[in-house]
């Protein structure tokens, strides 16, 4: 129980004490170190028996403490000036969301007097520890919550506690990013920016940057960043001259950075629809987030150069105040041709009662059902709530709004739809990849169509990346087909199922079936064609057709492969629910000839990747959260030589001649977990065009449906297009 009182900060310092923190600056983005939070007692002392915790918000990726191992990462120990004992513990639920991340420290065989300390080094190096790393993700105010329970009594005093800013770190590399589609002559845009190896945009940048415009105009060709740019710059007034493939590439050759943008196609025309990007999907501190929701919104429009953003607080936090508060920022950023911002929420119901379902607004407003008031003290609209998924269909029947069922803290339960309000689904956000919900969903026979998002929880809303905690990948995007850039024509876009999404990646993809674009509905009476163009932001590995959830054609029909290089990917969940991720930390060895090279596959952060490489073994660190990541060994070995993989997952021999008659699958259990042993991919260039036609007419409705896969790693799914039979109408 949290001590509810009227007194003021210096009679809590006085009375209950108060701590601080050593050293008091700001923290750098994933930096190991050690740090001392120091706490005071005040007046009325700890009594034998009572508790004091220490607590930060568990969105955090600060490394774990623990207790045990002196010489291991992360080591830290508790003191006091007092005669007592302590005996302390770290755990994830010792504290009230969204501060479960706690150290709870026990006061016994004695008590602790007026200005006694109580002293928790996170980081103890004593032993032998490296120390602990921090949070990896920048934030104005990280605070260490301290409060008392003086008396043994399980209740508690938030205390006057520390708070540090966590700041980015060095520049690891650079990113370029641009709009997909353009005129001739029209004006569009290119951004840069540095970040860290966190992926924090990297506010100390002060690189020269030489920038290859690849034949657009508008751009200088060399670019030194100031102070002023904190690490981003926007270059605006950018022209294409003729209609064609544009990509423009950035180096800095002093830090030995490169980057390459993704592709602007140029038309000679607008068509009735352009593409445009966005994030629907994240949240603030206001919530379970970071940084305030007005920070968000500027970093989705400003850092992440997103088109459209959303913003989805969990409903059981948002209180009058909040929702007031998301409600303005929306409508206060939102600006038509520039930036679209829609007002939401999400509703956060278990998933028994229907799981997570994002609800959204095409305009300034829109009622909140809350799934429940658990953490809002003001419970007098609480006959407001929709306590089920169907309660929240019938409260917004006939109304204008959207939901989209997606996968996060909890799974959305598929047994209730409501066509209506759920025309698309998400099936990719930091949580995970999770086509097997997007199937789901066509198994069930609902015409949706498909959308990717963020679920960002690190102020970060399009460039999310998953640091080091529960989240597992970077997050997605979202590329819908509208006639403008308004919230009037990105709204009709979702709803008509005109969107695709991504893993991140600003891969460009126009599908027809019949002539019917992305997410149409077409009656016919002849085999549909299905025609699709792709511009890959890295070379395409494969385009696979889908009708329902059945593979019906893969385009290239024989996949090119590298001989001499061999991948090793491993991928798929533990369960649907949240604790999903799978650890593979593993070691692959070969008994015969050499590997010559190792590199990492789709390792989505710096908390993951190759350990150590020699000639007859590599080891890894990763997890996943359905998503794939993996290993690529260049081999000088016979063919008869055999590859050992070991994780704690699944331990597995074979022959490189094994593997080169074909990918070899081996079944890991949990939700679409395998290993898949196989030739490395050459691609088959990043931009291609090709069409294929069924071979006969299928009775009923089929959605047919587009996945594109990169060798990068990085994919999309596009919105189906649902064949009906016109006969049958």
């Amino acid at each position: 129980m949290i001590e509810k009182h009227d007194l003021t900060e210096e009679q809590i310092r006085r009375y209950y004490g108060w701590a601080e923190i050593d050293p008091d600056r700001a923290v750098i983005a994933g930096e190991t170190g050690t740090w001392r939070i120091v706490y005071h007692a005040g007046k009325y002392g700890i009594d034998d028996g009572g508790v004091i915790k220490i607590a930060w918000r568990d969105v955090s990726d600060w490394q774990r403490p623990q207790f045990d191992d002196p010489a291991a990462p992360a080591y830290a120990s508790v003191s006091t000036t007092g005669p007592t004992t302590l005996k302390a513990v770290f755990d994830r639920q010792r504290y009230i969301r969204p501060w479960r991340y706690c150290v709870t420290i026990d006061v016994f065989d004695d008590s602790l007097s007026e200005g006694d300390t109580i002293t928790l080094i996170l980081g103890d190096t004593s032993g032998g520890s490296p120390g602990s790393r921090a949070q990896t993700f920048c934030k104005d105010a990280f605070e260490f919550r301290v409060s008392v329970d003086w008396c043994g009594t399980w209740v508690y005093t938030e205390v006057p506690s520390p708070k540090v800013p966590i700041i980015s770190g060095a520049p690891n590399k650079l990113i370029a990013l641009g709009s997909s589609e353009t005129t001739p002559g029209e004006t569009t845009w290119i951004g840069v920016k540095a970040e860290d190896v966190w992926g924090n945009p990297c506010a100390e940048y002060r690189g020269t940057v030489k920038i290859d415009a690849d034949g657009l105009n508008g751009l200088p060709e060399t670019f030194v960043f100031q102070p002023e740019h904190r690490g981003v710059m926007r270059f605006e007034n950018v022209t294409a001259p003729t209609t064609g493939i544009y990509r423009v590439r950035i180096q800095d050759e002093n830090n030995g950075f490169e980057a390459e943008c993704n592709p602007l196609i140029c038309i000679e025309t607008r068509k009735d629809a352009q593409p445009f990007w966005g994030d629907l999907h994240g949240q603030s501190e206001e919530t379970v987030g970071t940084n305030p929701v007005s920070s968000y919104f500027r970093f989705a429009r400003e850092k992440a150069w997103m088109d459209f953003a959303g913003h989805q607080g969990n409903d059981f936090q948002i209180t009058e105040a909040i929702w007031n508060e998301i409600k303005h920022q929306a409508n206060t950023q939102n600006t038509a041709g520039k930036f679209v911002a829609f007002v939401g929420w999400e509703w956060s119901g278990n998933t028994p009662s229907g799981g997570d379902h994002n609800v959204y607004y095409p305009g300034d407003d829109g009622p909140l059902h809350r799934s429940s008031h658990v953490l809002i003290e003001d419970k007098s609209d609480i006959e407001t709530d929709c306590q089920h998924i169907t309660d929240l269909y019938r409260a917004l029947k006939g109304k204008d709004a959207l939901l989209i069922p997606h996968v996060g803290g909890r799974y959305a339960n598929l047994t209730w739809h409501d066509p209506n309000l759920e025309t698309v689904v998400e099936v990719l956000s930091e949580w995970g990849e999770f086509e097997w919900f997007l199937k789901e969903a066509l198994e069930k026979g609902y015409r949706v169509g498909f959308t990717c998002g963020s679920d960002d929880h690190k102020g970060r809303p399009g460039a999310a990346h998953p640091g080091s905690g529960a989240f597992g990948i970077y997050g997605g995007i979202t590329c819908v087909y509208a006639k403008e850039l308004t919230r009037e024509s990105i709204w009709e876009a979702i709803k008509t199922r005109r969107c695709y999404g991504t893993s991140g990646q600003r891969i460009l993809i126009d599908v027809t079936v019949g002539g019917q674009p992305m997410g149409s509905d077409l009656a016919t009476n002849t085999p549909p064609e299905i025609a699709v163009t792709v511009w890959g932001t890295a070379p395409i590995e494969k385009v696979d057709i889908l009708r329902g959830t059945e593979i019906i054609y893969t385009h290239p029909q024989t996949i090119p492969r590298h001989k001499t290089d061999i991948r090793i990917a491993w991928s798929g969940q533990r369960i649907r629910a949240r604790n999903r991720l799978v650890r593979w930390d593993g070691e692959v060895t070969i008994d015969k000839g050499r590997i010559a090279d190792a590199r990492g596959f789709a390792f989505d952060s710096a908390s993951e990747g190759i350990q150590s490489a020699s000639d007859q073994s590599v080891t890894w660190t990763s997890v996943t959260t359905g998503d794939a990541d993996g290993i690529i060994l260049t081999l000088d070995a016979p063919p008869d030589a055999t590859i050992k993989f070991g994780t704690p997952v699944l331990s597995q021999a074979l022959k490189l001649t094994e593997i080169a008659k074909g990918p070899v699958v081996i079944d890991a259990g949990g939700i679409d977990m395998k290993v898949v042993f196989e030739q490395m991919p050459t691609g088959i260039g990043r931009d291609i065009a090709f069409t294929h036609t069924e071979n006969q007419l299928y009775p009923s409705c089929h959605p047919y449906w587009v996945r594109v896969t990169q060798i990068d790693g990085g994919k999309a799914w596009v919105s189906p297009v649902y064949v009906k039979c016109e006969k049958e109408i």
